[in-house]
């Protein structure tokens, strides 16, 4: 399991402006800010905050960090680069707390504008990707950058040929902001004494906010200023139709253009994402609709219409001369979980349990019969609601010595495709009962090229002993969100199916995960403000769909019940889900 450490270098001796790490902005210590965005990134095992302060260590500690050292006077010049003091707090830390690190965070406290997400951004594209050395922010930036050659002449220092702003884009140039937020391989810095390696990945960010570094007073209050006046004026910003429609009252005005914006908006987000039309302008810019629409095999007319609906509705789209391509805001967002996860399950799978409601009402129609939700949206939302939670998943895989695994109820092959992407060393088996899953499976298997470490394999789970020979000699069993699905035939049902597995699979791994789907209104107003998503998974869609849904109390009784041993478990991932480690 990897181990992330988060250093955050703050001097007492600042020249530029004494004492700004612990001077006050907005009421708050600079340097809480930082520590505060470790914390809340929640992929930072520990966060240390390296001085030689006495003041400063205090408030760091107040505000969560460790300071478990006094940093060296000698490396607590003005001139000291930031490699040495990262490299002294990583070796002392490991020291004194006896744990081996394999990420270092690397934070600056006066970079202030920066989100947790940013943070976590940066630890998980280094983890998913073992080929990336060193994966940092960087502001994406239109200007050219000169510099002064030997002879006095000056040269640009971009291979960009001078053009309009608004024609540029084959090639791009970003600045550097590693201390808003950046992640590398503690071995780069043991061994190379550098943090930047040879193969670089950046999270690229627009917000001119980032360039706010904090060393003189005038920079302290512009900080100062942009940090409590942005959200007043980015609120101010948002304020339609107050005069037209006041007479709704503003309560009842915002209510009621939450609820239209929300109903359009999800369901052209679904059907750009499901055409493809996002995913070509992800890869391509300045587009027009015939070149779309062929690219696509969409009708250009009704294209039209809806490109120019997102283009002046949302600000992920941008049109120049009739050519549309995706904005930084549509790159970063529209490709997360989260928004993948609401397009594929709640919109393009369980869309039907809200067109059809009123007859089910009714008793006119029943779910099962006159409709039903559309499986090849069920795998691809499931993916994407429970990723964040894989990287735990294949570290356990790998502390338990799993060389193949069988995933059930693979859909269309998203996890094991994703996890074999990133071990080389895992190799395993699909299995679904739905041959239209398969289909679909096989196809993006082969596209992904890992036809000769992926096999697929028509089974029901209910009949483990009619399992392909395929499945026989897996080390493990994976399945993610998809036992609760047995529950609508009673909980006996399950235990039945766990001791059939147990019985033909004895000794194996299980790696189950499920929601704890326990009342808590307290962690439902605090983890979900507006709780709306949540909670249509949670009481609607589930007893609308004849599926059940336990606590992880109830998951714990049904495995004591099936004579399952409980190997190890993690309630602490995201969207409520538990891990649960089963033997066989």
């Amino acid at each position: 399991m990897t181990s992330n450490i988060a250093v955050i270098p703050a001097r007492g001796g600042s020249k530029g402006l004494p004492r700004k790490n612990v001077k006050l902005l907005a009421g708050k210590p600079l340097i809480a800010y930082t520590i505060e965005h470790a914390i809340a990134s929640g992929v930072c095992d520990e966060v240390i905050v390296t001085t030689e302060d006495d003041e400063i260590a205090e408030i760091s500690k107040k505000y969560g960090a460790k300071v478990p050292f006094q940093r060296p006077a000698e490396l607590a010049d003005d001139v000291t680069p930031p490699e040495p003091v990262i490299k002294h707090a990583l070796l002392e830390f490991e020291k004194i707390s006896k744990k081996t690190f394999d990420i270092v965070v690397y934070l600056q406290a006066t970079d202030l504008f920066r989100s947790p997400q940013m943070i976590t951004d940066c630890v998980n594209r280094l983890k998913n990707d073992p080929d990336i050395d060193t994966v940092f922010s960087a502001y994406k930036t239109h200007k050219h950058f000169w510099t002064e050659k030997d002879d006095g002449n000056y040269e640009r220092l971009t291979e960009l040929t001078y053009e309009a702003r608004q024609s540029r884009g084959k090639k791009t140039t970003y600045r550097e902001d590693q201390g808003i937020a950046s992640a590398f391989r503690a071995t780069l810095l043991k061994e190379q004494n550098r943090r930047v390696g040879d193969k670089v990945a950046i999270i690229s960010n627009e917000d001119f906010r980032t360039s706010i570094d904090i060393h003189n007073e005038f920079d302290f209050w512009l900080a100062e200023t942009v940090f409590t006046k942005w959200s007043e004026n980015e609120k101010n910003s948002y304020k339609v139709l107050d005069d037209d429609l006041n007479f709704l009252g503003k309560d009842l005005q915002s209510w009621s253009q939450s609820i239209r914006n929300g109903y359009i908006r999800s369901y052209v987000i679904f059907a750009l994402h499901e055409t493809g039309v996002f995913d070509l302008l992800r890869k391509n810019k300045n587009l027009s609709i015939n070149e779309i629409a062929k690219k696509c095999n969409l009708n250009p007319t009704l294209l039209n219409g809806v490109m120019n609906f997102i283009y002046h509705a949302d600000q992920i789209i941008v049109k120049e001369n009739d050519k549309f391509s995706l904005t930084e805001k549509g790159q970063q967002w529209l490709f997360t979980d989260p928004v993948l996860a609401m397009s594929f399950g709640a919109v393009g799978a369980y869309s039907c349990i809200l067109t059809e409601l009123v007859p089910s009402l009714k008793n006119e129609k029943k779910y099962g019969q006159d409709f039903i939700r559309k499986g090849e949206f069920i795998a691809k939302g499931s993916y994407h609601t429970g990723r964040a939670n894989y990287s735990w998943v294949l570290d356990k895989m790998k502390e338990y010595g799993i060389k193949k695994i069988a995933d059930l109820g693979c859909g269309s092959a998203d996890v094991i495709i994703n996890f074999c992407k990133i071990d080389p060393n895992l190799s395993g088996v699909g299995i679904d009962i739905s041959t239209k899953a398969l289909e679909e499976a096989d196809s993006r298997v082969k596209k992904n090229n890992l036809s000769d470490r992926i096999k697929l394999s028509q089974g029901d789970l209910y009949k483990p002993e009619t399992f392909s020979e395929s499945v026989k000699d897996v080390d493990a069993f994976n399945a993610i969100m998809v036992m609760h699905e047995f529950l609508r035939d009673g909980e006996v049902s399950v235990i039945n199916m766990f001791k059939s597995m147990k019985k033909q699979f004895k000794g194996k791994y299980f790696f189950l995960g499920e929601f704890d789907c326990l009342e808590d209104e307290e962690y439902q107003k605090t983890k979900y403000p507006d709780r709306i998503h949540y909670l249509f998974y949670q009481h609607m869609i589930h007893p609308l769909t004849n599926q059940g849904l336990t606590t992880k109390e109830g998951w714990l009784n049904i495995f004591k019940k099936a004579g399952i041993e409980v190997v190890e478990m993690n309630d602490k991932l995201n969207f409520r889900l538990v891990q649960f480690i089963l033997k066989f």
